[in-house]
């Protein structure tokens, strides 16, 4: 059966399942709306705890809506919360919750748990729904049945928390995050998307009845103006990334000292985003067996399994095997390349360490245009061969290309938005001011906000002149 007939097959059957359940939801107990200023916790929410003295909240409290596929959405989450801390202390308390696991039942809350499976041996099926759902009537039988599965705890939920701003940075939780808070009946509370696919954003992130839409790149702004987005709620802000991004050692022999590596050997950084590629395991045999002069670091991230074989290898060259890491500034600090796929985050990051990234793999949909954005920029370069990642990887370390690797590195630093966290921050708070709410959708005004932040773009490059 063809990817086409098996799709129709499925929009048939899931429309069919819809109209004999006359889009009734599952039985839940609906929980009693509680003062404004007695706004409880997840927990207490789905356990039916009692409220205490200390749940009692007296700060603006921010909601972010987000759900763990992958580990992008709630780093995003992270570091937006990070920045108003930093920015505005004690003002805003800041909430991230998985609204998936949260509130669809079981074995339904299971499903971020399987996205490692379907961007790895399932990947014909994600690419199947990825692109699928880009058809009107797909996206739309998608969030009716995401809004079947999860409407009355995640109502219930929000009456419940009672946010005085919401901000989703996950795709499925902008249409049903807006459709919620107005079911909710919280009156007009400020909705914010987030946006954190770089390039090729899908356009179920784009629902023109948010009050701000902020967007990665200049690439993604144009993405969603075509899917319908009010240019007058539409900026370009960056990717959120931590802010120790902003304050980077970029001296990395002393960077290697301290995390107790060689200060004199080159430095390659293998990673293969939070899931761990299973391809890691093929790409570090290659560099460690061809790159003799180098030292090697291999982050798994929350693939255990991987990590303990690659620690029981034994290897030609220095290396140094870790899991899900804290200090991922410092590693980049210490290293020379970067070798990855291409998750939007961690390109971001290493565009802040000035870390020309080599791109051995992609999840196709939301990642193929991050590729084309690296080579566009001639800040890396893309191969699935692990003999070119290899020459690539000599190339660049070698000598009498030092040129080639400066112009690298400073073409992934121009790229950079250290301060993108900061920035979405501000935009933020400018939301939560009964002084300029109104003005602030205006397109002057947005401009202003994030006036000197705009990146330029170079003509395009050959690939040819990377491997030269």
């Amino acid at each position: 059966m063809s990817h086409n007939k098996l799709l129709t097959w499925c929009v048939l059957c899931l429309n069919k399942f819809f109209k004999l359940a006359r889009y009734s939801r599952y039985d839940l107990p609906v929980h009693t709306v509680q003062p404004i200023s007695d706004r409880l916790s997840l927990r207490q929410v789905l356990t039916g705890k009692s409220i205490l003295k200390q749940d009692i909240i007296l700060t603006k409290r921010i909601l972010f809506l987000m759900s763990d596929t992958g580990g992008g959405h709630r780093a995003s989450a992270e570091a937006i919360a990070e920045g108003l801390a930093h920015l505005y202390p004690g003002q805003y308390e800041t909430m991230i919750e998985d609204v998936w696991k949260a509130s669809a039942p079981y074995p339904f809350n299971r499903v971020p748990d399987s996205y490692g499976w379907l961007t790895g041996p399932g990947l014909p099926l994600w690419k199947m729904m990825w692109y699928g759902a880009t058809h009107g009537r797909v996206q739309n039988l998608l969030f009716r049945t995401v809004d079947w599965l999860t409407h009355q705890h995640s109502v219930s939920y929000l009456q419940q928390m009672r946010p005085d701003l919401v901000i989703s940075v996950h795709p499925l939780m902008n249409h049903l995050g807006v459709q919620w808070m107005r079911d909710a009946g919280l009156g007009h509370v400020p909705f914010m998307t987030v946006v954190t696919d770089m390039v090729s954003l899908h356009p179920s992130w784009i629902c023109p009845e948010v009050d701000l839409c902020l967007v990665p790149t200049a690439e993604a702004y144009d993405r969603a103006l075509k899917w319908g987005m009010p240019a007058a709620k539409l900026q370009v802000a960056g990717q959120p990334v931590k802010l120790k991004f902003t304050e980077l050692d970029h001296n990395r022999p002393r960077a290697r000292r301290a995390l107790g590596l060689d200060p004199t050997r080159p430095t390659l950084l293998l990673m293969g985003g939070g899931e761990g590629s299973g391809r890691l395991a093929e790409m570090a045999r290659a560099l460690a067996t061809a790159v003799s002069s180098a030292q090697l670091l291999i982050i798994t991230g929350r693939n255990e399994r991987l990590r303990q074989r690659l620690s029981q290898t034994t290897w030609p060259i220095p290396t140094h095997i870790y899991g899900f890491v804290s200090n991922m500034p410092q590693m980049m600090s210490a290293a020379d390349l970067l070798i990855t796929k291409a998750g939007p985050g961690t390109l971001s990051e290493a565009f802040c360490a000035g870390l020309p990234p080599l791109i051995f793999e992609y999840i196709p949909g939301q990642e193929a245009g991050n590729v084309t954005y690296v080579q566009q920029n001639r800040a890396g370069a893309y191969s699935p061969d692990p003999a070119e990642i290899v020459r690539l990887a000599q190339t660049w370390l070698d000598p009498a290309h030092a040129d080639l690797l400066a112009e690298l590195k400073a073409n992934a630093a121009r790229l950079a938005r250290p301060w993108a966290a900061l920035d979405i921050a501000k935009a933020t708070h400018q939301l939560l001011l009964p002084e300029t709410a109104e003005s602030l959708f205006e397109r002057d005004s947005l401009s202003q906000l994030f006036k000197g932040t705009g990146v330029a773009h170079p003509e395009p490059l050959p690939l040819g002149h990377l491997t030269a």
